[in-house]
Order: structure tokens, then sequence, then C-alpha cells
């Protein structure tokens, strides 16, 4: 099987149909990210942004019917895209319709974040659709109450919320919905070895996870002390356990120069960080497994409204 490597520098806004903003019309682009201590055991996670994104355009209509569009996912669930739309609207005590389109970069259901891009996107494009403003910290809880009622997500993924929307590398509570540490990161490249197999978060059983709370705990004692490299690397293999995920190609991104590596949430994605200097040795390393790989960046910017 040949290994696809795919940039994902190209942009892709003019993908999605109604360019021309109107009155009710309203666009927002939201990143993905990885995991660098996964949630589901404790309650407290991290993760970093990357620079695969996410576009959202919403019309919102009189008529209350609620329609979602998922470019490429024509049989995902459209129950989070339908809350996350109806919760920004109510936050201005409006009753709506619309129609939601999304489009990604982000292949769904791989642990990439898929799921809190798209909520972060849809919510900014609603507001720039009802021309409302709103505080960084209540977009990213809307979307986090909004996975938890479609049920995409066991913990509501606050972690991955802030990652996919602020940029960065954020350490939280997930429990609490709080910010424990933020930090910048240096430019790098991000690596994901992707599978065809899908894994969706809500599906995960929630008793068996806890039983690595302490081995995620410790990883996320490794993260707050500045360790965060190593931090993802000891939640990987042990994640990569608790899914019986193969942990090889961990290993050898290791061996072949990476910073770090580490499952990307339940998996089945693997992510490698590297500087350039060792980028095409992992990738070379990862080419006989028959899997897709995709190459970006770290990312530090923001989620945004508009194009």
């Amino acid at each position: 099987m040949t290994t696809h490597v795919m940039e994902r520098e190209v942009s892709s806004e003019s993908q999605i149909e109604g360019k021309n903003k109107g009155k009710g019309i309203g666009k927002g682009i939201a990143f993905g990210a990885a995991t660098i201590v996964n949630a589901m055991p404790s309650g407290r996670g991290a993760a970093f942004s990357v620079g695969l994104r996410t576009f959202a355009e919403v019309e919102v209509r009189e008529d209350p019917s609620i329609e979602v569009e998922i470019l490429g996912g024509i049989n995902e669930r459209k129950e989070l895209a339908s809350e996350s739309f109806r919760a920004t609207l109510e936050s201005f005590g409006l009753k709506h319709g619309g129609m939601i389109r999304t489009r990604s970069e982000i292949p769904i259901a791989r642990g990439m974040k898929s799921s809190s891009a798209a909520s972060n996107a849809i919510i900014l494009a609603t507001l720039d659709a009802i021309g409302e403003k709103m505080d960084d910290m209540d977009i990213i809880k809307i979307g986090v109450a909004a996975s938890l009622r479609a049920k995409v997500s066991l913990t509501g993924a606050f972690d991955d919320a802030c990652a996919s929307y602020l940029g960065g590398l954020h350490m939280t509570d997930n429990k609490k919905r709080i910010i424990i540490m933020s930090c910048n990161l240096e430019p790098m490249s991000a690596i994901f070895l992707v599978p065809e197999e899908r894994r969706y978060s809500g599906e995960v059983n929630k008793t068996f996870i806890s039983q690595y709370a302490e081995v995620t705990e410790i990883a996320m004692k490794e993260a707050l002390a500045g360790r965060h490299w190593q931090a993802m690397l000891l939640n990987g293999l042990a994640m990569a356990h608790a899914f019986k995920i193969n942990p090889a190609p961990i290993v050898a991104a290791m061996k072949n120069g990476a910073i770090t590596a580490g499952l990307c949430g339940k998996g089945p994605t693997i992510c490698a960080v590297s500087t350039k200097e060792f980028e095409g040795q992992i990738v070379d390393g990862w080419g006989g497994l028959g899997f897709s790989i995709i190459r970006t960046e770290i990312n530090s910017n923001k989620a945004r409204m508009g194009v």
C-alpha cells in the first residue's frame, strides 16, 4: 500500500460556498490540535495547536429548521454542529434556524481534535452572521457544553478546545473548565501518521479509561514542570496500551530524530514533533506502514471570524 504524504498549507476557504458575505451569513476558522496528556482518565489534560484548519460557514434563517453539511463527511453525526449553532444564538436570546457548512483539513474521528475545531469554527461563524462578539473563554465553554450535549466527548475536551481556539499549548482541568498553565512553543514540525480507522471519543468506556488516571497524572506533573515533550511520550505509550494501538511508530519516530511522539487522544493517529532537520527521516521511517502521513506545523494563531 502506498503512503501518502500530504502538505496542508493551501488555503481552502474558496471550497466553502457562499463566499460573498451578506446579512445573516458568517464564517469562522479554527485549528486542529495534538495531545500532550489525555484528559479522559483523570479529568486533567494538555494539548497543543497545529496548523490544520476547519472552515465553517453559517447562514441564519427565519425558518426554524437547521441543516448541516459536512463536506467530506456525509455519514458523520451532525448533532455537534446543531448544538454549537443553537447554543450561540441562545446566548443572545435568539431562536433561529440556519444552514451550517463545514470543511476541514483535519481527518474526522482520528484523535486530531476535529470536533473541537468544528465547534469553535461554527460558533465564530454564527457570531459573525449575527454581528455579535463574545469573550474567548465563553466561546470555548459554549463549544465544550455543546460537545457534551452532542455526546461526542467524554470530558467536553476543554483542553482540546483551548488549543484549537487559542493556539499554543494549554494544560487544563476539564472538570472545572479552567486553564492551569499555558505556554508558547517554538515553531516546529508536527507530523501525523493517520490510519483509516475511525474512533469516536463519545464511545470510550469511562470506567475502563479511569484506570489510567495515575499514569496520566504523572504525565501531567511532567508537563506542568515544563517537561511537556516528556509528558507527551509517557502519555502516548500509556494510551497506546489502553486503546490497543501498536506503539512501534512512536518508538520509530523517536529513533529517527523526533523530539517527542505520542498518541492523539484515543487514537488511532500518532503525532511526532520534530525540527525540520529530522522531518524527512521520520516520514521515511513510517513509509512502509501503508498509512497516510500529514505534515504541518505547530500553530500559535487564534481561531477567528471571517476568512
